[in-house]
């Protein structure tokens, strides 16, 4: 009798565990075939050098090179993404694997504390198609407003009515509940409305409407409400900017990629212009001239790190590593990230709604024959957006995500090792529902306040950079946090949902002595359960030339130093209030369409010309 009980979710854990390491195995035999692929190193001259093959960098390659004009290298840290992370259901599996950089910030002195050193994981992408290749594929833009308040900050060409054009420029919508005028249908990137559903995403729906709000297209005429997010997925496998822009590069015989090649620093000769990179190889340096310009999209870490090595950042910093300063520049301030608390009510009348059985061969046979099923779910079930009781009503600070499982939903073997969590959280809190049916939804900060910066640990391109969000440290978020919480509670309330969902009510073992869903109780879990939803932008700012703290211009041209921009998480001034990678594509391609019409219309600066005399001379002044 015992042994029917407990038998078929042994056999469930096993066979997750099974297809969790043979993914594994998998994404590292794919990496170091990868790795071995022979790619000329020869040092050569390019129109342009794009650095990073992310969600910015892809969309800048790609269209710089589709002309024909001009020779493009791209170069890339990672290799290509393996096809099996176009399963949308296995995205929390991805950062743990060699298409991650798996960063840490510093310990944090507010949130984090149930997690390990008080420290937040900070995966961001490495491989072609950078973060698209392992985040979540939520299509949203943000706000509006965000970008009216870009534009008011002396950013002329980045209000909402500029940046549009370059959202539905990339996009090919193919969804059914959406805002037509507000979206592009013949775009590189296929966005879709998601093909599996349990009856949750309607009950999140009806809930909104049970509490008022209105069933919307976020990225439509007006955001606030709740909606079923789409996705960036074509026939239920992930789109990333690999998938859009990249995977027929062959098209393109004038742009060259190298993979696995990491920059170690931009050349700059002493009339502070930008003629080329240094990167490393299997061990070798090698050297790349661009006669036109240089383009940084490593994304918002590994940009300003790039920058300051190449002696671009706040002087005394750099000259604390002994780097030649450059230009005196406010590289790795003004750090932003969205970071959010999770509930995590108990599914009933609902089963549907947990992750899928790896044993039901169905559910492999929907995906993999006809792109459906759960497999082809990233399980993010719905999304809310509302105002803080101080805040624009139009432009909304608070953000819910509704997920059809938890971080006990895969017994522990990947969220909670994504989120950091350290045993006590896992074992305490989690551990004693990894037999039940649960779900999740994320109370999420999406206007913070809070700044952090990036800092260089050493001279030594291979250190990773020392990282710290700060988060909380502005007492605004936690209020505004406070009201999130509060919102997720009047929302797991509803009718609509209390037919599918009923909150746990276990006291929660770090905030016990506190009464439960009192103020002080919901501080508590602010404290303990933060985490980030990985979406660092701001360390690389654009702003108006009175602007001190500015890096770059409007332009996206770094200042101080000719032939140098940066197009990617980095430039964002503010964060948008919302997931960040359709901003980050829009930006790679308002970026190609202004570097495409400078050179166009021409310039007061003339191509950089070396001869071999002169390419010498300055290959060995900077070496």
């Amino acid at each position: 009798m015992y042994i029917k009980l407990w038998l078929p979710g042994l056999l469930k854990l096993l066979a997750a565990f099974g297809i969790i390491a043979i993914c594994y195995l998998h994404f590292w035999f794919w990496n170091a075939v990868s790795y071995l692929e022979e790619v000329d190193s020869e040092s050569s001259i390019y129109d342009f050098i794009v650095v990073g093959a992310g969600s910015a960098g892809a969309v800048v390659s790609s269209r710089l090179s589709e002309n024909g004009s001009y020779s493009v290298l791209l170069v890339e840290a990672g290799g290509y993404p393996s096809p099996l992370v176009n399963i949308p259901l296995i995205s929390g599996t991805l950062p743990s694997t060699p298409f991650s950089w798996n960063y840490q910030t510093e310990p944090q002195k507010f949130g984090h504390a149930a997690s390990v050193g008080h420290r937040s994981n900070w995966p961001r992408g490495k491989g072609i198609g950078g973060s698209s290749i392992l985040n979540f594929l939520l299509y949203v833009r943000g706000n509006k407003h965000d970008y009216d308040h870009w534009a008011a900050l002396g950013n002329e060409g980045w209000s909402y009515e500029d940046v549009l054009p370059f959202f539905k420029k990339s996009e090919k919508n193919t969804g059914r509940f959406i805002d037509e005028e507000f979206h592009g249908k013949e775009g590189c990137l296929t966005v879709e409305d998601r093909s599996w559903k349990s009856n949750l995403p309607q009950a999140f729906i009806d809930a909104g409407l049970e509490l008022g709000f209105h069933h919307v297209d976020i990225n439509g005429h007006n955001q606030t409400g709740f909606t079923t997010p789409q996705l960036t997925s074509e026939h239920g496998a992930r789109c990333s900017t690999y998938s859009a822009f990249l995977k027929n590069t062959h098209k393109y015989p004038n742009l060259k990629v190298i993979t696995f090649a990491q920059v170690q620093k931009v050349l700059i000769n002493e009339s502070k212009q930008a003629y080329g990179v240094q990167y490393k190889r299997r061990g070798e340096l090698i050297t790349a001239i661009a006669e036109k310009e240089i383009i940084l999209s490593a994304g918002a870490i590994e940009t300003p790190k790039i920058l300051m090595l190449s002696g671009v950042g706040p002087r005394e910093h750099l000259e604390q590593h002994k780097i030649k300063v450059k230009a005196d520049r406010r590289v790795g301030e003004n750090l932003q990230d969205h970071v959010y608390v999770p509930l995590t009510p108990l599914v009933h009348n609902d089963s549907s709604a947990s992750l899928v059985n790896p044993l039901n061969l169905m559910a492999w046979w929907d995906y993999f024959v006809h792109g459906a099923g759960q497999y082809s779910s990233n399980g993010v079930d719905g999304m809310a957006f509302k105002s803080s009781k101080n805040c624009e009503p139009d432009w909304p600070d608070i953000q819910l995500h509704f997920l059809s499982y938890s971080v006990a939903s895969d017994h522990g073997i990947c969220v909670r090792h994504l989120m950091g969590l350290e045993e006590k959280a896992w074992k305490e809190i989690f551990e004693p529902l990894s037999h039940l049916d649960t779900a999740s939804i994320l109370a999420t900060l999406v206007r913070p306040r809070s700044r952090g910066w990036i800092r260089l640990r050493s001279a030594d391109p291979s250190h990773q950079p020392i990282i710290d969000p700060q988060y909380y440290s502005n007492p605004h978020d936690i209020q505004v946090m406070l009201e999130a919480l509060q919102f997720a509670q009047e929302t797991l309330n509803t009718t609509a949902m209390k037919k599918h969902l009923r909150l746990h009510n276990a006291q929660h073992p770090y905030c016990h002595h506190f009464l439960v869903d009192s103020e002080s109780y919901l501080e508590c879990l602010i404290q303990h359960m933060s985490a980030t939803l990985h979406h660092p932008v701001g360390s690389c700012k654009m702003g108006p030339s009175t602007d001190l703290d500015a890096v770059v211009d409007p332009q996206l041209r770094v200042y101080g130093i000719k032939g140098l921009r940066v197009a990617d998480a980095s430039v964002m001034p503010v964060i948008p209030n919302g997931n960040i990678n359709a901003p980050v594509i829009m930006i790679g391609e308002k970026a190609a369409h202004m570097i495409l019409e400078y050179h166009r219309i021409g310039s007061d600066q003339k191509p950089l010309q070396l001869d071999s005399l002169t390419f010498s001379q300055k290959i060995g002044d900077e070496l």
